[in-house]
């Protein structure tokens, strides 16, 4: 009866150092976040004296946690933080921009959120048993045109004939224009079967899997993509305060992003179990399910936004159709401007003015080409701007 008494007695305590664990590696998400979000880094804008710290105070997590780190110079006052665990040849690159938007910015989702991740998968891979060596790259000057990627990319530290996989976190912690459906975004699957097996396993119902020809080359997978390395780029997506003050550490949702961090993981380990490397496909195979997952995303926005410009829900019901009937890449694509143009208004005026007005001005559908740019010109910084589409909404509506 001693015996198992004390056993009953060791129950709740084993059990509360499980949860506490978990309560620890949220605890270091938003802290990671936080210290990157502070604004003694000045908003980290790269060259900045806070992304040097940065630099610096990354080389430095890595190297406690045990890895072999170091700076890779990619300019004056720029530079790669580079950490490696384990001495096999064969690796997988797990990378995460650091930069950000600079001073006025906390640039938490984008892109303090995915480091986080990052940090928090080699503190617990290196405790994990695999086959292949990780490669963690801390990425700077990605807001500029993904530059720290490509220039490891160009002169990589590990053969890159020996890179496995990549993995790619960015804008991370915050849901698809904070819509209440929490939605992991996986881009990448099309192009390897086996990475895409294994995402779709481990991801469960919150993962949307979605080709990357709907996004375009706006993340620092696209590097690795263009030399057919397969690749997955997770991410939350964007989100009203993107790429503005707005984007803060208390805006992000930690339980979640621990969550998300758990898959990514599990993802990684299953990568490293492979029996052989996966292949690169050279014509995509896209998910199955993107025009169902765009329609459900249309649903939710016209659901939850009250606030939602008039002309949005116009386009949503014509995409409805567009996607039942027609459901080809360029359908997708013109979804996926619309969303990404509701989602972050104040940056929606490029998209709206010059590639889905003028769509539907090419079509003929004048009254829904007239409402996009006159949206667009809600939109629009100064004069100089709004001229030429005013001009041709007048032009339309004689």
């Amino acid at each position: 009866m001693s015996r198992i008494r004390h056993r009953l007695f060791l129950i709740p305590i084993v059990m509360a150092a499980v949860f506490s664990l978990s309560a620890v590696s949220a605890r270091e998400l938003r802290t990671t976040v936080e210290w990157l979000s502070d604004p003694a880094r000045d908003g980290r804008g790269s060259q900045s004296a806070g992304a040097i710290a940065t630099a610096e105070y990354l080389l430095e997590r890595f190297m406690e946690l045990g890895l072999d780190a170091e700076a890779q110079r990619i300019g004056p006052g720029r530079q790669n933080v580079v950490a490696r665990w384990g001495n096999r040849g064969p690796h997988i690159i797990i990378g995460a921009h650091f930069d950000g938007q600079g001073r006025g910015y906390a640039s938490a989702s984008d892109n303090a959120a995915g480091v986080a991740v990052m940090l928090e998968l080699a503190r617990d891979l290196r405790e994990t048993e695999l086959v292949p060596s990780l490669v963690f790259i801390a990425f700077d000057d990605e807001e500029r045109g993904l530059n720290g990627s490509r220039h490891y990319a160009d002169e990589p530290l590990y053969p890159l004939e020996d890179a496995i996989a990549v993995v790619i976190l960015d804008t991370m912690g915050r849901s698809f224009i904070d819509l209440d459906r929490w939605s992991l975004i996986v881009f990448g699957t099309e192009f390897s079967p086996e990475l895409g097996a294994i995402a779709t396993r481990r991801g469960g119902s919150t993962l949307v899997p979605l080709g990357t020809d709907l996004l375009g080359s706006r993340s620092d997978f696209a590097p690795f993509a263009a030399l057919s390395i397969p690749y997955l780029f997770f991410t939350n997506a964007t989100h009203e305060d993107y790429h503005g003050p707005g984007d803060t550490p208390a805006k992000l949702d930690y339980d979640r992003l621990l969550s998300d961090t758990e898959t990514v993981r599990s993802v990684i380990v299953d990568i490293a179990a492979l029996d052989s490397a996966p292949v690169y496909l050279g014509t995509p195979s896209y998910p199955a399910r993107e025009a169902e997952q765009l329609r459900a995303y249309m649903d939710a926005i016209e659901a939850e936004h009250e606030a939602l410009s008039p002309v949005y829900p116009a386009l949503f019901d014509d995409l409805g159709g567009r996607l039942e009937t027609d459901p080809t890449r360029e359908t997708l694509r013109l979804a996926t401007s619309v969303m990404l143009a509701a989602a972050t208004p104040r940056m929606s005026s490029f998209g709206l003015a010059y590639l889905i007005g003028p769509l539907y001005e090419a079509e003929g559908k004048t009254a829904l080409a007239i409402a996009v740019y006159q949206e667009a010109v809600l939109r629009m910084p100064n004069e100089f701007a709004r001229r030429p589409i005013e001009e041709k909404i007048r032009a339309l509506q004689d």
